[in-house]
Order: C-alpha cells, then structure tokens, then sequence
C-alpha cells in the first residue's frame, strides 16, 4: 500500500486521520505488542476507529492491505520501518508535517494496547518513546529547500525508525524456556 492508496482510505473511511496517522498508529499498535489474530483484528480496529461501531467491508478490506503493509517491517528478514509519508519530490515541509503525524499515531497506536504483566521498559526504550513524543510536535517552516534540511531529515526518520524496532523488541513476550533443557538441569 503507499501513500496515495493510504490517503484514499482515510477519506473514503477515517477523515479525521491523515495517511500518517494512520499507518503510525498500526506500527505503534505492533510495537507495544498487538498481535493480528484472525477474526478478532476486525473487532479490535472497529473499536480503536469506530467505537465499536461495525466498519464497512471496503474500509475492513483496505485496513488489511495496510496492516500487512505494516506488519511486513517486523519480520525478520525486514526490519525496517516504511515511513508512510508523501514521495521524496513533494516539499519538505509537507513531508515533515507527515511524518510528525505519524509519530503522533504512533503514539496513539502505542496507548491503546494494555500494559502486560506490568512489564516496565529499559532506559534506552523509554528514551526512544519520548524521541518520538518529540518529534510528534514537529513544526516545520522553511524558506528555501536546503541540502542540509534534507540531510537532517533524512536522519530523524532513520532514529524513529530506529526507535519503533527498539520499542517492538522490548514489548516482545519473554522466551518459554525449552522444556527439554529444563529436564536437564538438576
């Protein structure tokens, strides 16, 4: 799904949500541990976007094109984040303000899903939250396009990257300890 498709679902279905937005809060959804299970993911975005309200068919259809899309950057043969954001030849300014959007639903994503087993987050977790907090309140002007600008750019979306694989790998269940490795120590 990219950027355009994402655009069309949000103002056919979730107006008051930006492409961004929306695709960060499914990555913040997936970084604090919110597993898709079949049959109940339905229920779960109907309540976190309609509350609670049944979605339509075509919004339910294009909500799976784009949690797949997601989904992908946590695999590990990818583990990289795709910034859902307009294309590279847009201004930066508006590629700034998207990406701000999509740290702020990430954050939203990030909330929704319920603290298991009060499992607290290390120093270096907590500081990657708070980076995206920050970056959340983006606002950005610029005059004239700048080498510098883009290159500065460029490296707060590899941090947020950065810090959305650091918060999934924090909030992934601990290990079940291999049964047979057990019966071996005595």
């Amino acid at each position: 799904m990219n950027y355009t498709q994402a655009s069309e679902l949000c103002q056919d279905f979730f107006p008051d949500l930006t492409p961004s937005e929306l695709a960060g809060m499914i990555h913040g959804l997936f970084g604090h541990g919110f597993v898709i299970e079949s049959g109940r993911w339905q229920q779960h975005m109907s309540e976190f976007l309609a509350s609670g309200e049944p979605l339509p068919e075509p919004a339910l259809e294009g909500l799976e094109q784009l949690i797949a899309f997601c989904q992908k950057d946590y695999q590990a043969d990818s583990f990289s984040i795709d910034l859902m954001k307009p294309e590279d030849d847009l201004p930066l300014e508006q590629r700034a303000k998207a990406v701000g959007e999509w740290c702020q639903g990430y954050l939203t994503g990030y909330g929704l899903v319920p603290q298991k087993d009060d499992k607290k987050l290390e120093d270096e977790s907590k500081e990657a939250l708070e980076d995206i907090g920050e970056i959340a309140k983006i606002d950005f002007e610029m005059s004239e396009p700048d080498e510098e600008m883009e290159k500065a750019f460029m490296t707060v979306c590899e941090h947020i990257k950065m810090s959305a694989l650091l918060l999934f790998q924090a909030n992934q269940p601990e290990p079940m300890p291999d049964p047979e490795q057990q019966q071996q120590i005595h």
